[in-house]
C-alpha cells in the first residue's frame, strides 16, 4: 500500500493543482497559426484563399501583400476555431476599421475590431497585433453569439434577431442590450448593426 506523509500530500496537491491549470490553460487556447493553413480543414482550396485575400485588400488596397495574407488567415483561422462564417467577420471588420491594422478611434478602440484596451486584456490579446485582433473579435462575437443566437438562422433567411443582438453588444455591450431587452436606441449603436448586417447580406449574395 502507498503511504504519503502531510508534507507530500501537500506537494502532490500542488503538483495536481498546477497540472489542472495547465489543462484549462491549453484547453482554452486555440490551435496556433503555426498549424499552417493548408492543414486545417476549412481550407478548402488555393482559390478559396484568395477569395479572401481579395477581399481583405479590396477593404484596404494599402495594405502589402503579407499583411493581406496574413489577416486573411487570422480570419479564416479563427473563424474556423470559433464556429463562425468568416464572411460575418470580414463585414464587421470592414465596418470597424476598413481593415486597417493601426487604426484607434477617438473612444481608445484599436486595431482591426476596434477592442476597447479593457476587452483585449480580458480577452488576452494584443489589439496592435493584426492576427492576434482578429483573434479577440472571434472569441467575443462567439461569447456574443452563443448569448443571443448564432448566425445560422440569418445564412439561411437573412435575418435574426440573435445576430442583431449579438452585433449590437459587441458595439455597446452586453449591458445595454440587457438594459434595453433588445438593440439600445442609440443612433450610433442602430447604424452600427444595419451596416454590418447590409454588408454580411452582400457577401452573402442576397443583394
Amino acid at each position: 500500500m502507498l503511504r504519503f506523509s502531510v508534507k507530500e500530500h501537500c506537494g502532490l496537491a500542488v503538483i495536481a493543482a498546477l497540472c489542472g491549470a495547465l489543462l484549462f490553460i491549453v484547453a482554452l487556447s486555440p490551435p496556433t497559426l503555426a498549424d499552417t493553413l493548408y492543414e486545417q480543414p476549412y481550407y478548402k482550396s488555393e482559390e478559396y484563399f484568395q477569395a479572401y485575400c481579395q477581399a481583405v485588400r479590396y477593404y484596404n488596397s494599402r495594405l502589402s501583400d503579407q499583411q493581406v495574407r496574413s489577416i486573411a488567415e487570422a480570419i479564416l483561422h479563427y473563424s474556423y476555431y470559433y464556429g463562425l462564417d468568416p464572411r460575418l467577420v470580414v463585414a464587421l471588420v470592414a465596418c470597424e476599421s476598413s481593415f486597417r491594422p493601426k487604426a484607434v478611434s477617438s473612444a481608445g478602440a484599436i486595431g482591426l475590431g476596434q477592442l476597447m484596451p479593457g476587452t483585449a486584456r480580458q480577452e488576452g490579446v494584443n489589439p496592435y497585433d493584426a492576427q492576434l485582433n482578429i483573434h479577440g473579435v472571434c472569441r467575443v462575437l462567439c461569447g456574443h453569439l452563443k448569448r443571443y443566437g448564432d448566425h445560422g438562422e440569418y445564412m439561411r433567411t437573412g435575418y435574426s434577431k440573435g445576430l442583431e443582438l449579438a452585433l449590437a453588444a459587441y458595439n455597446a455591450g452586453p449591458g445595454a442590450v440587457e438594459k434595453y431587452g433588445g438593440v439600445p436606441p442609440y443612433p450610433e449603436t442602430i447604424d452600427y448593426v444595419g451596416k454590418v448586417l447590409s454588408e454580411y447580406r452582400r457577401l452573402l449574395g442576397f443583394q
